[in-house]
């Protein structure tokens, strides 16, 4: 089938997403309302792209990531793409307006991570304020991915409910060893787990350590029966929207996923995460057609999903390299 992608800042890229066989994004914080406005625009048909699952803004703490640090200097981005939230009212407002105004799912940042300057901490969202948004958000059967840098972060965002983890391993992070109760917890409350392997690789100059930690981290959560979805966060510096996944794919079975599981990470387990199952992720009757045909079989070799000859979203063939 079709890849689903992972991302933040999702703009005018959309021919590089289906071009690399991406049909299906989920944009994980954007300009808000304009990410619905496109959205909106590609399900009629106006512009040509990728199916997009927004989240809108990203709920964060005050002077949080990424309000106090990659956003710090652009007020209409701090504004349209953020809320700052110190408080569970506040919070629940907030994710009732976005539910009312049309988001697919909720995007959290739950650390204290400055990736501007490992040395200098933001402020983190009050956990009783995660909380607040996880079950605001469920109450309006919208999924919460919750941006984490550590162990201790992963563990309070699954104890609140969270229902995909983004990242897990940051630079700056207290340790990068899980406890036993919270990989039960994760098991069994089916949270799923978004390693975005290759941010890590892309910014592997800067932080010599991040994509070894990021591998360590997939291959424990892995090996331990937690459930894998595809993410790369996108439009990060060095992450190029719709390559990226391939990447992914390769940094994944690198870890210790097999070819097939790291494809079902980017297909059904995507998908499932975000309660589309029954919609996408899988070739079966009465699901929406999208599918991509390459020249060799990714299962002997990963690599072989750069080989795109057709890409097919809802049925309509939208890049035709067999001509």
């Amino acid at each position: 089938p079709f890849f689903w992608d992972y991302f933040r800042s999702f703009a005018n890229r959309r021919k590089s997403a289906i071009d690399n066989g991406v049909t299906t994004i989920r944009s994980a914080g954007d300009n808000y309302p304009h990410i619905i406005q496109l959205r909106r625009k590609i399900e009629a048909g106006k512009l040509t792209g990728p199916r997009i699952l927004a989240a809108g803004p990203i709920f964060t703490g005050p002077g949080g990531h990424p309000a106090g640090t990659i956003y710090k200097r652009n007020r209409y981005i701090v504004e349209h793409a953020t809320r700052q939230v110190n408080d569970t009212k506040g919070a629940r407002e907030e994710v009732r307006k976005l539910a009312e105004g049309g988001v697919d799912c909720i995007k959290a940042v739950y650390s204290k991570m400055n990736p501007m300057d490992l040395t200098h901490e933001v402020p983190q969202l009050a956990l009783n304020v995660l909380e607040a948004i996880v079950d605001e958000a469920h109450k309006y059967y919208l999924k919460v991915m919750v941006h984490t840098g550590s162990p201790n972060d992963i563990r309070d965002a699954v104890n609140v409910g969270a229902d995909s983890i983004e990242h897990g391993i940051l630079p700056g992070r207290d340790s990068t060893e899980f406890q036993d109760y919270v990989i039960r917890m994760m098991r069994d409350r089916g949270t799923y787990y978004v390693p975005t392997l290759a941010i890590a690789w892309a910014g592997k100059k800067m932080y010599p350590d991040m994509l070894a930690d990021s591998q360590k981290a997939l291959k424990q959560l892995h090996d331990e029966g937690i459930k894998i979805a595809l993410g790369t966060d996108s439009g990060a510096p060095g992450v190029v929207i719709g390559k990226a996944v391939h990447k992914e794919l390769e940094l994944m079975v690198e870890t210790g996923l097999s070819p097939m599981e790291a494809i079902m990470a980017g297909t059904k387990n995507a998908a499932d995460n975000l309660g589309k199952g029954s919609q996408l992720g899988t070739i079966e009757e009465g699901k929406l057609a999208d599918m991509i045909v390459v020249s060799k079989d990714p299962s002997k070799d990963i690599t072989n999903t750069i080989g795109i000859n057709l890409v097919i979203k809802d049925g309509k063939i939208l890049v035709n390299r067999l001509d």
